[in-house]
């Protein structure tokens, strides 16, 4: 054998050795393993004070053929002492005395004592609340869980409870409290105390936060109990009262919220603090979060302060629906004895009524003024749902000195609009509406009608009014209708336009329309005006007749203040037989004065004269006063007529003045004169007393300023000329009295007197004489 192959064989089994020796090392490892394998299942040896180990522990309470619960463990040790056991991987299953619950207690040991039948939980302790058919449906979606640890749980009684530090959650929420009790036959949990919970945050509404002294939950209605003293806040808005009530749906998000005991709802913005108080508030949520409704039900109170002053409302029940997603209100409705108030800067409004809707506007994004603040929401309009009483107070300026002023509007539907800032910008009433105004000192004003407008200026009180549809006005004495009025505040005025009646103890006036002001007293009519006046006879500045005494014209201007008022515009008065025209007529009630200027005519009945019944009585003889008979048959007393620029009549002195290019005429005679004074007397008492009731007849005329007296072809001249209605002749006087006849001559004198009735003219010359004179008239 070669050299070379030697050592090839040496190699080969080398190599064949470290194979060997490889495979023999593998085989005794492998058996090692499987050794050490064999030694660890061999069960540990059983300690002393144990009395036996099982691998599985189960048992369940039963009632009437229904397992309310069941206690499971993966390992069990059963001791010798104490009869107790140490389960561990323990689950307690309640399925509850329905069936309907799949709530689980679950920990990894726990201590069971087999003589008193409680299971203590030293360790960390998991509860899962859920229905057997969410169980089914979707396991572990919707469950609340509790977590907490040194739990006990009695077999007899099926409650579990721990003083110890508790979590829970659920879906849509999260809480922590001190202290837990679980009851299986009932499916309810309560939380001992210091109770705080946190409803999750949705992507639309602020989180919720509750808490008070307890919190029960009761899964068969799945409700939240939380007891006094319960409190719920969310954002500026906190919610407190005795016990809330938070009802979860099939998801366990917030379904209804019900809160009891002398509930309250606080808010607050920057500057701004509300409170609502009632017996009962629910609250309704939509599956997203959000309140869909709020109820407060018995003696709603509600109170809020701001820059602008303050407000409160009280009802009996109040109904709130929401703006979708915002947690604000949309419409608000309040029922049963219903007072809203208002007051700030000196103003104060109230309404009262039986039931009252708000609208509100959403807030806009962004911020208020500028200045990082958001927007706040805002009431857009108003409506009562039955009649209503609104009272506003707000001072006014009269002569210089600050009143009180107070209106009062009641109607049968009353609606309002809102601005910027909760301002009112009109109020409205239908069906029919009354307003009632009045000031210290002053009567008070009542108007009426079946429509109402009511406008308010920047400082909450109102500016202007308008009524229309059978409007009925009234101040004191005073009273008025119309179609439509218009009143404005700041000038204290109305105006009434359309069939405008006015009227008071001594006057009737209709117009197209009429203004008036209370604070001045000043009157106004426009476009055809007629007024009435029925004062008694004597007592009126036109007290002609014992009859009213009427007048037209385009125009009045009056003051019920001063008792003054002027017709103008073709103004006409009558009474009786006596009639007055002029450009205007203008009546001084307090002076009895009446005053016509401009194109003045007038008609006046003469006293009964010496014509009338055809005497022939001799010069020097007169019927006795009050005696002068009628013209037998005649139907129609003797009239005179007279014209001239102004007529002033004194009502007091039954005696009046026309002035500016006289003329007067009866049919016996005829006197032109710069300057006519006209005397009255009553028909059947020219004797008796002045004041007896009586028709104003012309007695007797005074001319002045050259005046021209005619009498068929006769014409007197002299400064002064006077008229006797009932004695029919003429009395010439002053300057150089002058008779011009045309067929008999002149008669001169220092004062010739003639009689109409038989032709008579007593001539006074200057010597004193007195002649006699007769001249036959041409019939």
């Amino acid at each position: 054998m070669r050299t070379t192959e030697a050592r090839r064989y040496a190699r080969w089994a080398a190599t064949v050795a470290v194979l060997l020796a490889a495979l023999v090392g593998t085989v005794y490892l492998r058996r090692s393993w499987q050794a050490a394998e064999a030694r660890r299942q061999v069960p540990p040896s059983v300690p002393p004070t144990v009395q036996q180990r099982s691998a599985v522990f189960s048992f369940s309470k039963v009632e009437q053929d229904r397992t309310l619960f069941t206690v499971r463990a993966s390992r069990a040790t059963e001791f010798k002492e104490g009869k107790r056991n140490l389960l561990e991987d323990v689950w307690i299953t309640i399925y509850g005395r329905t069936g309907q619950r799949y709530d689980n207690i679950h920990t990894q040991s726990c201590d069971y004592l087999a003589d008193t039948g409680h299971i203590v939980c030293a360790g960390e302790v998991e509860l899962d609340l859920e229905s057997a058919q969410e169980a089914r449906q979707s396991p572990g979606g919707r469950v609340l869980h509790v977590s907490t640890r040194n739990v006990s749980f009695d077999r007899d009684t099926g409650e579990a409870r721990t003083d110890q530090p508790v979590t829970f959650w659920f879906p849509y929420g999260q809480g922590r409290a001190v202290g837990i009790w679980y009851s299986s036959r009932q499916g309810a949990v309560r939380l001992a105390r210091d109770v705080e919970m946190k409803l999750a945050k949705s992507p639309f509404v602020e989180p919720v936060t509750l808490t008070g002294s307890c919190l029960e939950y009761h899964r068969d209605t799945q409700t939240f109990r939380l007891l006094s003293p319960a409190r719920a806040t969310q954002a500026r808005r906190e919610l407190t009262a005795t016990e809330l009530s938070l009802e979860l749906d099939t998801e366990l998000r917030a379904k209804r919220l019900l809160a009891r005991g002398h509930p309250e709802i606080h808010s607050s913005r920057p500057g701004e603090q509300a409170v609502i108080s009632a017996d009962e508030f629910l609250a309704l949520f939509h599956p997203d979060g959000w309140a869909e409704r709020v109820l407060a039900v018995g003696q709603v109170r509600g109170h809020s302060t701001d820059a602008l002053g303050e407000e409160s409302l009280t009802a009996e029940r109040v109904e709130m629906e929401m703006l979708p997603k915002l947690n604000q209100p949309r419409v608000l409705t309040a029922t049963g004895g219903v007072t809203a108030e208002a007051s700030g800067h000196g103003t104060s409004r109230q309404l009262a009524t039986a039931a009252l809707r708000l609208f509100f506007l959403e807030a806009k994004s962004g911020t208020a003024n500028g200045k990082g603040r958001p927007r706040a929401q805002r009431l857009d309009r108003a409506e009562t749902l039955a009649p209503a009483t609104i009272t506003w107070q707000a001072p006014t300026t009269v002569d210089g000195k600050t009143l009180m002023e107070t209106t009062r509007m009641r109607g049968q539907e009353v609606a309002a609009e809102f601005g910027a800032q909760n301002r009112l910008r009109t109020l409205q009433g239908h069906g029919g509406a009354e307003v009632e105004r009045s000031l210290p000192g002053r009567p008070t004003q009542v108007t009426s009608s079946r429509e109402l407008v009511v406008k308010f200026g920047p400082n909450n009180d109102w500016s202007e009014m308008d009524q229309t549809g059978k409007v009925r006005f009234r101040e004191g004495d005073r009273a008025g209708q119309a179609d439509r009025a218009h009143a404005e505040r700041a000038s204290d005025s109305v105006t009434l336009t359309g069939s405008v009646v006015l009227t008071d103890p001594e006057t009737r006036t209709t117009a197209p329309s009429a203004f008036f002001n209370q604070r001045t007293g000043e009157i106004r009519a426009e476009g055809g005006v007629r007024s009435t006046d029925l004062a008694l006879p004597l007592s009126g500045s036109n007290s002609l007749a014992p009859q009213p005494t009427h007048i037209t014209s385009e125009r009045l201007l009056a003051n019920s203040l001063t008792g003054r008022a002027v017709y103008s515009g073709s103004a006409r008065l009558w009474q009786h037989d006596s009639v007055i025209e002029a450009d205007s007529i203008e009546l001084a009630r307090a002076t009895r004065v009446m005053v016509a200027q401009g194109h003045v005519r007038a008609v006046f009945p003469k006293a009964a004269g010496a014509l009338d019944g055809a005497s022939s009585d001799p010069p020097g003889r007169t019927r006795a006063q009050g005696k002068s008979p009628l013209r037998p048959g005649a139907a129609q007393p003797e009239l005179w007529r007279a014209r001239g620029g102004t007529l002033t009549y004194w009502g007091s002195e039954g005696r009046a003045r026309l002035e500016h290019d006289v003329q007067a005429q009866s049919s016996q005679v005829m006197i032109n004169a710069q300057t006519l004074d006209l005397y009255f007397s009553s028909a059947g008492s020219l004797g008796g007393s002045p004041h007896e009731v009586g028709t104003r007849e012309l007695n007797r005329a005074v001319a002045w300023g050259q005046p021209i007296v005619r009498q068929g072809e006769r014409r007197g001249v002299a400064d002064r000329a006077e008229y006797f209605a009932t004695e029919a002749k003429v009395v010439l006087s002053g300057g150089r009295p002058t008779l011009y006849d045309a067929s008999r001559g002149t008669t001169t004198g220092r004062q010739l007197t003639f009689f109409f009735s038989n032709d008579t003219i007593i001539v006074d010359s200057e010597e004193g004489s007195r002649t006699l004179t007769r001249h036959r008239v041409e019939k």
